[in-house]
């Protein structure tokens, strides 16, 4: 937060759970008491459920052949390499694209197969298979073309497929508005044949055919263990596509990142080991938060504001040199990221100060000159800020592109059956969405969205924030620290538990650090103890941490491993004790 911006005060509750049930299950498991209230909370009621969950084993993921079309994709794969065909590989510029490309990619190589492979430019191309991309396979007359993390929706370009005569497989995980006949969906929440394994992303889609693949060329039978290895391997690349893109990391997800993050800790990939030095990432302490915040956006830059396919390159290459300028390379990129998202949303947050949008219902932001690769970081921001659906469209020439998001209480699909009129493509999630739209058409579609304010209004008052569980100073220890790392890897559907913590003191003077000096080092007295804490990107409410000051704290709590172990703390908010 920057300094001269006043701090929001927003109420703190405490998430409810079944005491009774949580003191069961503490006594059947045998588990800490606090686990197990926090094991409840997330819905977690019996024995077996806690030790799945904290002990997630590859053993229970889901049989490939749980996921619709999965034999029949199977079948057609190996019947290509058989032939001595070319299979081409159709990803997406995402996070979750990249890795399920190199993912598929690396199997088939293993396999035998000879491949192509492109990735769309996030500006040239934009999002999904296209009619051209078909046109361009032919050209380079391959028998085959699977897509990863995306064509369920792409009738246009299946259509124009099987008029050349080009086989296609759709992998998917998206919403799928309409099932095209004649072209195999492996995907797991089809709306015709929904699967157990829904959940996944693209990548965890990937990786399930390839289990299936390598399963199916070792005639049903176990695979040899160069083949074991390599999807142990596979694991790396597939949590990073599954935390990147925000899937809930519960039941088959939890097990894939779990044993991903060990697979990448263990990885010898040149790419990745340069990324993760550059990203100042301890393998021994490596979870998904560094996936999330420090790995994913390096790679997620290159489909932003360069080309997807260094990030993909990167994944892939053994070449140790070439792995370490692309890694560079995304580093540069990042930052170059950053600086244009940061310039993005100040031009936002002016248009608001300047009075230039409604004070509420959805707001629509567009400019022309802004890069397309960023305005769903922006939307993102300024949803949160305003809390309420918020659209920030790029504009090009007659043409403007961008992305939507909106809070939970606002589903952006809502919005979609009035704006269709208006607009050239639209379609997305009730938190996320995209647009194309000629530009003329932006102040018709304000003024449609502004009719439908009365029912999207939102109170202005800050949102409930809710934390797990009250603990005393004398109650933060190591060891809890330790067993609340357990149920990692957190995320989507598991969240880091947050604790409030009444009754600490300040023990010196609260220290500004980082780069540009944005974050609070503090330390605090509990009892007897000294216990050290870290405030991200709070400057601004140093001030709240006087010297002596009685404060309740909620923060998540973690083991720093650094000159030994110790027990460290993660500020999310402060209340300041009254005066």
């Amino acid at each position: 937060m920057n300094p001269s911006q006043k701090s929001i005060v927003r109420p703190w509750q405490p998430l409810e759970f079944d005491e009774q049930q949580a003191a069961v299950l503490a006594s059947e498991a045998n588990l800490n008491p606090w686990i197990a209230r926090l094991l409840v909370q997330r819905g977690i009621a019996t024995a077996a459920e806690a030790h799945a969950f904290l002990e997630p084993r590859m053993l229970d993921l889901l049989q490939p052949e749980e996921i619709p079309d999965i034999d029949v994709a199977v079948e057609m794969i190996l019947a290509v390499r058989d032939a001595g065909g070319t299979i081409a590989v159709f990803g997406d510029y995402d996070v979750d694209g990249i890795s399920g490309t190199a993912v598929l990619l690396e199997m088939l190589k293993h396999l035998g197969v000879e491949t192509v492979h492109r990735l769309p430019n996030r500006v040239s191309d934009g999002y999904g298979l296209h009619p051209q991309v078909i046109d361009g396979f032919a050209e380079a007359q391959v028998d085959l073309i699977v897509t990863v993390d995306g064509g369920s929706n792409d009738l246009e370009a299946l259509q124009r497929a099987q008029q050349l005569g080009i086989e296609v497989i759709v992998t998917d995980h998206h919403p799928v508005h309409q099932v095209f006949e004649g072209v195999p969906l492996v995907h797991p929440d089809r709306p015709d044949r929904p699967s157990p394994s829904r959940g996944l992303c693209g990548a965890g889609v990937a990786y399930k055919l390839c289990w299936a693949l390598a399963r199916e060329d070792a005639g049903g039978e176990k695979v040899d263990d160069r083949t074991r290895d390599l999807l142990v391997e596979l694991l790396a690349f597939t949590s990073l596509g599954t935390v990147a893109d925000v899937v809930p990391l519960v039941g088959e997800n939890r097990i894939i990142v779990k044993h991903g993050l060990r697979a990448l800790a263990a990885t010898r990939r040149p790419g990745l080991e340069a990324l993760m030095e550059i990203c100042r990432v301890d393998r021994q302490q490596l979870d998904a938060v560094d996936i999330g915040f420090r790995i994913g956006p390096h790679l997620n830059a290159a489909g932003r504001i360069g080309d997807a396919d260094e990030a993909l390159e990167l994944l892939l290459t053994v070449d140790r040199q070439r792995g370490q300028q692309l890694a560079q390379q995304l580093s540069t990129l990042n930052l170059q990221r950053r600086e244009i998202e940061t310039e993005v949303a100040e031009d936002c947050r002016q248009e608001v100060k300047d009075g230039l949008h409604p004070q509420q219902g959805p707001v629509v932001f567009a400019r022309q000159g802004w890069h397309p690769g960023v305005v769903g970081i922006v939307a993102a921001r300024m949803s949160e800020q305003l809390h309420r659906p918020v659209w920030v469209l790029s504009i090009e020439d007659d043409i403007a592109r961008g992305s939507g998001r909106s809070v939970p209480e606002l589903p952006l699909s809502d919005l979609y059956p009035v704006m269709k009129p208006l607009v050239q493509r639209i379609g997305g999630h009730a938190a996320a969405g995209g647009l194309t739209m000629l530009s003329d058409q932006i102040d018709s579609l304000r003024q449609t969205l502004a009719q439908y304010q009365t029912s999207l209004v939102v109170s202005s008052d800050p949102p409930v924030r809710l934390y797990d569980l009250e603990l005393k100073p004398a109650q933060l220890t190591l060891s809890l620290a330790q067993e609340v790392a357990r149920l990692a890897p957190f995320g989507q559907a598991n969240a880091q538990p947050l604790f409030k913590i009444s009754g600490l003191r300040t023990d010196g003077t609260p220290r500004l650090v980082g780069r540009g000096e944005e974050h609070i080092q503090v330390t605090f007295r509990g009892d007897e103890a000294r216990i050290p804490a870290i405030w991200f990107r709070a400057a601004g409410r140093a001030r709240e941490l006087t010297t002596g000051g009685e404060v309740t704290v909620l923060a998540h709590i973690g083991v720093n491993q650094f000159r030994g172990l110790h027990l460290q703390l993660q500020i999310i908010d402060i209340i300041p004790a009254p005066r």
